[in-house]
């Protein structure tokens, strides 16, 4: 085996090596052998240690982790060493469960390091301690690793010198796994777990990698392995355990993940918990998957075939030459599932089935590295507490005194349970969950504590200062009442006089606006009559001036070129010379006298010679433009009208046939013509209109004249009205603040008389408040440790931890109340009382399991066995639809489906002591986001998820033992019955049968004085709110005054009633009280043979059958009026009733011890026997030695003669 080791070390160091890790690889084997035989002669397997089983899979474990590290990072000796011992840690140490075994460990290696290697280990290990000297413990600081550089694209396992860069690197892991995955993990990233981390990674890093996880439930192992497989990009495979989940979905599982590993070649992690073996064919399996990578005849024919040829076309794609034979095939299919698959088993080592596992499948312990999850240390614990308390407001020696309570909390728990068990053999667990819970718990309590404490105190603050404003503005608002009444008089008189000059005033201007109407009427017919006359212009008007207005725009589209064409005429046609001569018309041009062109001899006018001289003007559109329309001469117009209008071709669409520019200057001229003829007819209407215009003006004139007289006049009135409607409203707001002022007052009377009675109170409430508000931190911390680590234990190991607690509490200064209790910090008394109501037994111990129930985080597991759980949930939970199931019900998982979906309770009862793996997501609340909605995975189907579904689970088993797995889910809860609660339900059935009247008047007035409770409590808050919430002056708020006043009468009246309803109450009480000896008698009888099934299991009794009895007895018993003597029978006739029928049931050899235990239980509860020496009685006294000699040691032994002076120190027997 040396040799076969020493050539894989050789082959190694010879590849880019120094030429001295070839000696040291030499050593290196050798060390590893005198390690592994030294394990395994110093760590024999016992029953709890049977995985203290060594073999060579372990020596080359430790071979193969050094052979990972690649010679890039591998240069000096002392560093092959420190990995040689990561190593053989991570082999052997890991698996070490006792601290004495550790330490053996340790000096084993210093020896061997010192031995072969001829080196120190402090020497090697020097940069872990600053002192020199190498513990154990610094150990645990040695890292390697491939994780360091998580973007690099080769990871080479190397040493991890720097812890802070470390933790930021598995911090950084840990966000990146929580923004891809859909169950986030809120890890606190401290040493242990990353050692942890840091194992799992090694080991999935190797071929053929597998994991044995060993540790109790909580103790983080399978996060670690997720976050774990994240880091090394694997995938993770989980089965989901279902109702009917068995053999055949299992072997379906199995194949899924070979054909994902062996045909799809992906590298995957296969986490299995014990908590999912449903079958030991399960575990087995796991065993031959193990050790062969194969199951024997998992695949039928038709599946192995189909994989068979899957498998040619992988081996064709890896580039190997592998014969097609079905047996190569498989063969390659089974080293890749062996290369690609790593097994990661989650085991717990409590109860035996741990043990037996490894015991009879040994794959378990040979094929898998080992690591065993200890006990978290303090420093975790320190870092998770100051890591979840970051940003819970403390100061700052205050969160250093909780974190450290926080600690001691853990470890005091612990011990409580090894104390619980060895006293009652009652099981309880405390794991990092656990802590966890305290811690969480803390912080959602004070948080909501806090909130509601300053919220209540605050009501009563701002009530008291509402009350304060009102009583001061008493005073002062009938001083204001007296000074405004004066002031009101005065301003009535004055108002009374300016209205009597206003009226003067109005008969003056209604006078002056007469005369301006009639000036006014005149006025408008002289402006109608004008404006009528150049109405009838503008309509003569209208018919000349479009004609006039086209012929403008006509000249405006001559151009001076066309102007110049016709002026360039020598011999123009007869119409541009007519329409010329038309132009010197209207110009007035003369014309030129010539002898007639046909020879007549006469002289003829021509116009043309002008005609040209005018064209040759510049100015002579111009000039047609601004041609003096109105004046014109009446020679000129006849002229025209004769000689041109008529004529034929003095026509525009004529003349537009020779000349466009002529058009334009005869459309000019006959314009003209028209306006001429339309203005003679215009013009005498203009001087009308002028004069019309003229007159009427003077006549507006004179009107403004008066118009401004009367605005003067309107104006001075106006002035007297704006100071009246001063005045007036001066007077109004006189008689409103009067008025207000006097409600005001009647307000202050009504809200101090009812409310001021409440001022004392109030005060003292708030002071109380305040003092509780600054307790929070000690209270609630205390309540915290309660719900996270007591709800198991029966009342006395309760009260003596939580008392400790306190003391402790004290000690830290942390602030906190004298007397704490459950109820006082997180209880609410209306609430307890609907409890009480609806069956919750009513001792403290019974009341604070209710507490805890409604205030744990985890849903509540109660052990109940008298069934009293069961009752108090059904009638508290009746009116939500509360959904009762039991685990053998067929359609139990439709019933939970139903209930988380629509938010409503659910009672899971009588189960045993496991539970179904189905409900794991119901009881860890694993909840995801589903296109926006939040939603639960039950077994195969996806359903919405309400937060006003309640889950309580009970069991009628009397001392169950629920492994850490299950504890840590749920909030284990003991729910057994104690003495003063079992009292009074026997004194209420007692009283029921003797005074069946004052019973069920009783019974009302419990139900009428806890409604009354309610009502007083909910009118107090509306009082409150009302006063808070009202805003500025609540004398002001008619409407808060008013539901201030009823709900103070109403308040009022209830207390009135409550009142009589509890002397009434009391006086029933007292009649009732009569018979309590009949059920203190009955209650120590009930827990006398209670006692019993700790001699023998099977002698267990249920409450149901006792209360049956009992009933009998007082039925039977002889009657009489007297209740003494009534009492005494009661008691007699049921002593002998519970005697004869426990006998009955109990072997012969056990009646004689029944009777003693009966009969001293009896006698204790009336105080005739001692407690010392019915102690003394059954354990003989305990003491460490014996400081007296045994005077008669031939007949007397060394035991007796000890119990005999042990004796001589009790009261009784003092001296002997």
């Amino acid at each position: 085996m040396m040799k076969i080791f020493t050539s894989i070390s050789e082959w190694h160091f010879s590849k880019g090596f120094e030429n001295t890790f070839m000696r040291l690889g030499r050593l290196m084997v050798q060390a590893t052998m005198a390690v592994y035989k030294a394990a395994i002669s110093s760590f024999l397997p016992t029953p709890s240690k049977s995985h203290y089983v060594f073999n060579l899979r372990d020596f080359s474990r430790v071979i193969k982790g050094v052979l990972l590290c690649p010679s890039t990072n591998l240069k000096e000796g002392d560093k092959l060493i420190r990995l040689w011992i990561h190593e053989v840690y991570r082999v052997f140490y890991d698996r070490l469960i006792a601290e004495e075994d550790r330490r053996t460990f340790f000096q084993i290696i210093k020896e061997t390091t010192s031995n072969f290697f001829k080196q120190t280990v402090d020497k090697v290990l020097s940069h872990l301690t600053r002192s020199g000297k190498v513990t154990d413990d610094n150990i645990r600081s040695l890292f390697f690793g491939d994780y360091l550089k998580p973007d690099s694209n080769a990871k080479a396992y190397d040493e991890i010198i720097d812890l802070k860069q470390l933790t930021s690197i598995m911090e950084y892991y840990l966000s990146e796994y929580n923004n891809v995955s859909r169950t986030p993990m809120a890890l606190v990233m401290f040493k242990f777990a990353i050692e942890h981390i840091s194992r799992i990674c090694r080991v999935l890093k190797q071929d053929n990698g597998h994991l044995l996880l060993v540790g109790v439930g909580g103790s983080g192992r399978q996060s670690a392995t997720k976050l774990s497989t994240f880091m090394n990009d694997f995938n993770l495979f989980q089965i989901e355990i279902t109702k009917n989940y068995a053999k055949n979905e299992w072997r379906d599982d199995l194949k899924r993940v070979m054909i994902k590993t062996g045909v799809e070649s992906t590298q995957t992690v296969f986490m299995f918990n014990d908590s999912q073996i449903k079958d030991e064919s399960f575990v087995e399996d796991i065993n031959m998957l193990l050790n062969t990578g194969d199951v024997p005849n998992i695949f039928p024919a038709d599946e192995k075939a189909e994989l068979l040829e899957k498998m040619q076309s992988v081996a064709r794609a890896d580039g190997k030459r592998i014969e097609a034979t079905p047996l190569s095939l498989y063969n390659y299919f089974i080293e890749k599932v062996k290369a690609n698959l790593h097994i990661v088993l989650v085991m717990s080592p409590i109860g035996d089935a741990f043990r037996n596992r490894l015991r009879m499948f040994p794959s378990l312990i040979n094929c898998c590295t080992i690591d065993w999850f200890q006990v978290w240390p303090l420093d975790a614990l320190e870092m998770v507490a100051h890591k979840f308390l970051e940003d819970v407001e403390l100061e700052f020696e205050v969160r250093k005194e909780v974190v450290a309570l926080c600690k001691y909390f853990q470890a005091s728990a612990r011990s409580l349970s090894t104390k619980y068990f060895s006293t009652l053999r009652r099981y309880n667990y405390v794991t990092p969950t656990s802590y966890l819970e305290l811690i969480l718990t803390f912080k959602v309590l004070l948080n909501k504590k806090r909130h509601e404490i300053d919220l209540m105190r605050n009501r009563y603050l701002v009530g008291l200062d509402k009350l304060e404003f009102a009583s001061s503005q008493v005073s002062v608002m009938q001083k204001e009442l007296t000074d405004l009444q004066p002031e009101l008089i005065k301003t009535s008189a004055e108002t009374k006089k300016m209205m009597i000059k206003i009226e003067q005033e109005t008969v003056e201007v209604d006078a002056k606006r007469e005369l301006v109407a009639a000036d006014e009427a005149v006025a408008n017919e002289a402006a109608a009559a004008a404006q009528a006359i150049k109405d009838e212009c503008e309509g003569d008007l209208a018919e000349a001036m479009p004609a006039l207005e086209a012929a403008v725009s006509a000249l405006d589209t001559l151009k001076p070129a066309d102007i110049t064409v016709v002026k360039t005429m020598q011999n123009p046609p007869g119409p541009i010379k007519l329409v010329m001569e038309s132009i010197c018309v209207m110009k007035g041009i003369k014309p030129e006298r010539k002898p007639d062109p046909t020879g007549s001899g006469k002289m003829i006018e021509d116009y043309w010679g002008p005609s040209k001289k005018i064209l040759g003007d510049l100015k002579f559109l111009e000039s047609l433009k601004t041609y003096d329309k109105d004046n014109i001469p009446p020679s000129v117009m006849k002229r025209i009208r004769e000689r041109f209008i008529e004529h034929p071709d003095f026509l525009p669409q004529v003349i537009r046939n020779v000349s466009s520019a002529c058009e334009g200057l005869c459309k000019w001229v006959r314009a003209m013509e028209v306006y001429e003829r339309v203005i003679k007819v215009v013009a005498p209407k203009r001087e009308k209109l002028r004069i019309a215009e003229g007159e009427f003006a003077v006549q507006m004139e004179m009107l403004n004249i008066k118009r401004d007289e009367l605005k003067t006049l309107e104006d001075k009135l106006q002035a007297l009205n704006d100071d009246f409607e001063i005045m007036n409203n001066k007077k109004k707001d006189l008689e409103d603040n009067i008025d207000l002022c006097s409600q005001k007052l009647v307000r202050a009377e009504k809200l101090i008389g009812g409310l001021g009675g409440e001022k004392d109170r109030w005060t003292e409430a708030a002071r109380l408040l305040g003092i509780r508000y600054i307790d929070l931190t000690g209270d609630v911390l205390l309540s915290s440790g309660t719900v996270a680590y007591l709800g198991a234990f029966t009342v006395d190991f309760r009260v003596e931890c939580q008392t400790e607690w306190q003391i402790l509490c004290k000690e830290k200064i942390i602030p906190c109340s004298d007397n704490f209790s459950l109820s006082n910090t997180l209880g609410d008394p209306v609430k307890i009382r609907a409890w009480q109501i609806a069956g919750l037994p009513v001792d403290a111990f019974s009341i604070d399991n209710g507490i805890i129930t409604s205030n744990s985080r985890r849903w509540p597991l109660m052990i109940d066995p008298q069934g009293q759980a069961n009752k108090w949930i059904k009638n508290m939970e009746k009116s939500n639809r509360l959904g009762v199931i039991k685990l053998t019900d067929t359609n139990y998982v439709r019933t939970l489906e139903n209930s988380i979906q629509f938010g409503t309770p659910l009672l899971l009862e009588n189960i045993g002591e496991e539970l179904d793996p189905m409900l794991e997501p119901v009881l860890l609340k694993q909840t995801f986001k589903q296109q926006g909605v939040e939603v639960m995975k039950v077994g195969e189907n996806i359903i919405e998820y309400s937060h006003d579904f309640k889950f309580y689970i009970t069991t009628r088993l009397r001392n169950p033992h629920y492994l850490p797995e299950v504890a840590v889910k749920v909030c284990l809860l003991n729910f057994m019955i104690t003495p003063l609660g079992l009292e009074d339900q026997l004194l209420g059935i007692v009283a029921a049968k003797e005074k069946p009247e004052l019973e069920e008047k009783k019974n009302m007035l419990i139900l009428e004085s806890a409604q009354n409770k309610k009502q007083l409590k909910e009118i107090e808050d509306k009082i409150l709110e009302v006063l808070s919430s009202s805003e500025g002056n609540i004398l002001e708020d008619e409407t808060a005054i008013k539901v201030l006043s009823s709900s103070k009468h109403l308040s009022e009246e209830i207390t009135e009633k409550q009142l009589i309803a509890s002397a009434t109450e009391k006086e029933i009480d007292i009649t009732r009280m009569g018979y309590k000896p009949v059920a203190v008698h009955s209650s120590i009888i009930f827990f006398c043979i209670s006692d019993l099934a700790h001699i023998e299991p099977m002698y267990q009794y249920s409450l149901t059958w006792f209360i049956n009895l009992y009933v009998q007895a007082i039925a039977k018993s002889e009657k009489s009026d007297d209740v003494t003597k009534r009492i005494s029978a009661i008691k007699e006739n049921f002593t002998l009733s519970i005697y004869n029928n426990v006998c009955r049931s109990l072997f012969e050899k056990d009646k004689l011890l029944f009777s003693l235990l009966l009969n001293v239980g009896l006698m204790k509860g009336k105080g005739e026997v001692n407690e010392d020496i019915w102690r003394f009685l059954l354990t003989g006294g305990v003491a460490l030695e014996n400081p007296y000699h045994n005077p008669a040691s031939e007949w007397l032994s060394e035991k007796n003669w000890a119990e005999i002076v042990r004796a001589s120190n009790l009261p009784e027997l003092e001296g002997l």
